[in-house]
């Protein structure tokens, strides 16, 4: 469906108020093929949207925004242990965290509440908790706009990385849509995954876990050290509790991490945000060491072999942006990566509050704090 002189206020979670020349909705890929088929303008001219969970409208939109209201799980293929679940791109992603939870199908239960549709977790490899997307994404359905054709992604041909992915490529993006993903959920939990792996007896299976999960825990919040130097990182002891011990139901689980989230995140509906403004920057090993030597309380987090993710709300928290406000925007005291709306924001007020922590951070700690939502 086209419609003209669309507001895009209930389009995006920071309830911005701003206007799109033309909105087209679709709820199957007939349809959509159907406009491309009719479309001959520029794809200049087309932006793709989804849950707005991850969007900033700085102006009006001169052109025609493309929405997936495709909305459908179905199972795609089952074994014993597991089960193979494609979901469309409308679809809100904790709807389908839901659905898994109540089935009993381990997996998506740490990305509870995430905001957003199913179709953002593969362009943004959306993760929390020590789940990323990419550990469940089996392939991703897409429809190319130049050739008006659907195909389909592998995992690996969509090339995930730390909340990236090829989707966000100068070649795909704005010229792929993706219209639905295939998620591999686990049908028995890891703790009984890593049970069967152990020989012997049920009482000798139970010792070799509990050695192995507690020597990993260990080894996760003690300080190690590379070639004589410390590399040192803050471990999420929550993904050991929650994946590996075995000690809660997956229901419970999934109410931990809502628990977790909305108390630190305010709903969406009452403060009007993005989740995290900021990625937590990617530095190298000698980097995370100078900055552990002159800030001991540095929060740093294991990435590759050769790298650290350095804490966003730590980098801001340190230079005194925590609880700072522009205009009508802020970010949050207690989680500063998060600027919200308080009810009358400007696209301007959050980018200069956002361009002031960014210069703050880079002139303190020398590092580059990158956004990660998408600015039109």
């Amino acid at each position: 469906m086209l419609k003209s002189n669309i507001s895009l206020k209930p389009y995006n979670t920071f309830g911005l108020e701003a206007n799109a020349k033309e909105l087209f909705s679709f709820s199957t890929v007939t349809e959509l093929d159907d406009f491309m088929t009719s479309y001959y303008g520029s794809l200049d001219n087309i932006f793709i949207l989804g849950g707005g969970s991850n969007v900033l409208f700085s102006k009006n939109y001169d052109g025609i925004i493309i929405h997936s209201k495709i909305k459908y799980i179905k199972t795609v293929k089952e074994t014993a242990t597991e089960i193979f679940l494609e979901a469309g791109s409308g679809l809100n992603w904790d709807e389908f965290v839901r659905f898994c939870v109540k089935n009993k199908y381990y997996g998506a239960e740490n990305m509870s509440l995430i905001p957003g549709n199913i179709g953002a977790t593969a362009v943004q490899n959306a993760g929390a908790y020590g789940t990323e997307a990419k550990d469940l994404i089996v392939t991703v359905k897409v429809y190319d706009l130049i050739e008006k054709k659907e195909i389909e992604l592998t995992n690996s041909e969509c090339n995930f990385e730390y909340r990236n992915s090829i989707f966000k490529s100068a070649d795909f993006k704005d010229r792929i849509l993706i219209t639905s993903i295939v998620y591999r959920l686990s049908k028995i939990s890891k703790f009984q995954v890593k049970m069967s792996t152990y020989e012997g007896n049920f009482i000798k299976r139970q010792f070799h876990f509990w050695n192995d999960f507690l020597g990993h825990l260990f080894s996760s919040i003690i300080l190690k050290r590379k070639g004589g130097k410390k590399a040192f990182f803050d471990y999420r002891f929550l993904k050991n509790l929650l994946e590996d011990s075995g000690l809660l139901p997956l229901a419970l689980k999934r109410r931990i991490v809502i628990k977790t989230r909305t108390s630190k995140l305010p709903d969406i509906n009452k403060l009007g945000n993005v989740g995290s403004f900021f990625k937590n920057p990617i530095i190298s090993l000698e980097k995370a060491n100078s900055l552990k030597k002159e800030y001991p309380d540095v929060i740093l987090f294991p990435y590759l072999d050769d790298k650290m993710k350095v804490s966003a709300a730590w980098l801001i928290d340190g230079c005194g942006w925590s609880g700072k406000t522009h205009g009508a925007a802020g970010s949050l005291k207690h989680l500063p990566l998060t600027i919200v709306n308080y009810g009358s924001a400007t696209s301007n007020d959050i980018l200069t509050l956002a361009k002031n922590i960014e210069e703050a951070v880079f002139l303190k700690y020398d590092v580059v704090l990158e956004k990660e939502v998408v600015i039109i």
